[in-house]
């Protein structure tokens, strides 16, 4: 149990770190759309994906809902996307 401690404290810091980036460029894309500029998703999708990722930090049994909705709507070839569904897998490796 000892050697699972440091491992699961660095996971967790490492997503956390990651989370905070992906925040930010849902923060700039939110800004894009504002601007007539976005590429993905809407303002209210987005919004909602920044507060599963803000849920994600908190608790460790959240289930994000943005995963289904970028697989099912968005470009196949969203830099976003894949980064949004990138920290998902990490996250689904801390429980």
């Amino acid at each position: 149990m000892v050697y699972n401690e440091p491992r699961k404290l660095n996971k967790t810091i490492n997503f956390i770190e990651k989370a905070d980036k992906v925040k930010m460029k849902v923060e700039c894309e939110i800004k894009a759309h504002k601007l007539g500029q976005g590429k993905d998703g809407t303002i209210s999708q987005l919004e909602n994906f920044y507060k599963d990722i803000e849920l994600m930090i908190e608790s460790k049994s959240h289930i994000p809902s943005y995963p289904r909705a970028i697989v099912d709507s968005w470009d196949f070839n969203s830099e976003l996307g894949k980064q949004l569904l990138d920290l998902y897998e990490v996250y689904k490796k801390l429980s």
